[in-house]
């Protein structure tokens, strides 16, 4: 059996949140991006990893930077404004995890 990493589980968790806020089905998905529905299913059930163009393709119907779709945050980023709030964000998330280390 195929090992799955962290990595690929927040990926596809990622694509079809955005997907489904974006109202988008997997076939329109594929439609926009030029794949099959098949390969945007196997995508969001980890059974296949899409390359780096097809990761370009998909933030970019998503409208988000890629790099968003990697994160376990992704939503709150996204939600966030620019800039300081942003910071702000990622800043409060650094020290509740290091609390979370100390209290352990």
């Amino acid at each position: 059996m195929k090992k799955v990493s962290n990595l690929q589980q927040i990926f596809a968790a990622n694509v079809k949140i955005r997907r489904k806020k974006k109202g988008l089905t997997q076939a329109e998905l594929a439609k926009l991006i030029g794949v099959s529905t098949s390969f945007i299913t196997e995508i969001e059930t980890i059974r296949k990893a899409p390359s780096f163009s097809t990761i370009e393709k998909i933030a970019d119907v998503l409208e988000t930077p890629a790099w968003t779709l990697f994160s376990e945050y992704s939503e709150k980023i996204r939600d966030a404004q620019e800039g300081d709030e942003l910071l702000k964000f990622l800043l409060k998330n650094k020290i509740n995890d290091a609390i979370e280390e100390i209290m352990r």
